[in-house]
């Protein structure tokens, strides 16, 4: 006898072909949510990284701004580049009122000059009367010459309280020689007789030599010897600036004169390079209100002269 079991094998059991399709349903649905969500993720990551990458380089070359902004040594000077001429401009006060200090902002221009220290203190070696227009000073430092007097830089002396514009450099310091001897712009002379053979006795010169900061054809330039014919070197601090005219001056109110020791500095830059790449990093602002470190003097307010 054969019994129903032996002849009627067990079922298996199987997905039917609509749990399959809700099954696909179900995948194709979390598959995309996932593509979507790495797509966006990789866009977000991309772009975060394009704006840092804008704000690290605006905030190398903007330390670098203030830094020497800080190291002036007398007013700032507005002035205005077109091109081909450098100008100096006479600031007015706005209506434009300074979040940071509350002070009138005056018109803006594309470029400031100022003076910084570029030599000293170096020893006075040779006595003096106080009618002497020349001055010999001993440039080296260690064996080195870091810095060569050039006619339109300042010599201040301290201990006379005194500064002068150099007119000429009869005596260029060399590295074999490092004594110079320079002629100042006052015709009365020195005005004390200094005395440097004593044993004991020393009297020093600081050097002060003007520089600039423009901005011009989209591009953050410094002028490091803002004299003469050199004035029209530069070199490139950042470029994509979009902030044409960046610099101003400060006024207690909008009916006095500026003392010119505060710049009032609103400075904005746009990398194209990231925004060419479909990532908008958009635009870094730097916006400050510099007052000078050392107030002057060290050197007198006719620095622009």
């Amino acid at each position: 006898m054969i019994s129903k079991t032996g002849m009627n094998p067990p079922k298996k059991n199987a997905f039917t072909l609509i749990e399959l399709l809700v099954a696909l349903v179900i995948f194709s649905a979390v598959s995309v949510g996932l593509c979507a969500f790495t797509a966006t993720s990789m866009r977000l990551v991309g772009r975060n990284l394009a704006t840092n990458h804008t704000h690290q380089t605006m905030r190398i070359s903007g330390q670098q701004l203030l830094y020497d902004l800080h190291q002036a040594a007398c007013a700032f000077r507005l002035i205005s580049f077109d091109g081909t001429n450098y100008t100096d401009l006479t600031p007015t006060a706005t209506t434009d009122v300074d979040a940071f200090t509350q002070q009138y902002a005056s018109t803006r221009a594309n470029g400031v000059r100022f003076r910084v220290q570029a030599g000293g203190p170096y020893p006075l070696t040779a006595n003096t009367t106080a009618a002497s227009t020349s001055l010999q000073f001993d440039f080296g430092v260690g064996g080195q010459l870091p810095y060569v007097p050039q006619v339109g830089d300042k010599v201040a002396v301290p201990l006379l309280s005194r500064d002068f514009d150099i007119t000429a450099v009869t005596t260029v310091p060399t590295p074999g020689n490092t004594t110079g001897v320079i002629t100042i712009s006052d015709p009365a002379g020195l005005g004390f007789a200094v005395d440097t053979t004593t044993s004991g006795n020393l009297t020093t010169g600081y050097f002060y030599r003007e520089v600039a900061y423009t901005v011009y054809n989209n591009q953050l330039r410094f002028h490091a010897n803002y004299n003469g014919l050199t004035k029209g070197n530069w070199r490139l601090i950042r470029n994509k600036i979009t902030s044409p005219q960046p610099f101003a001056l400060l006024f207690p109110t909008n009916g006095t004169a500026s003392d010119g020791l505060n710049l009032r500095l609103s400075l904005e830059y746009y990398d194209t390079d990231y925004s060419a790449r479909k990532f908008t990093s958009g635009t870094v602002t730097l916006q400050a209100t510099v007052p000078i470190r050392d107030r002057p003097p060290p050197i007198s307010s006719t620095n622009a002269s």
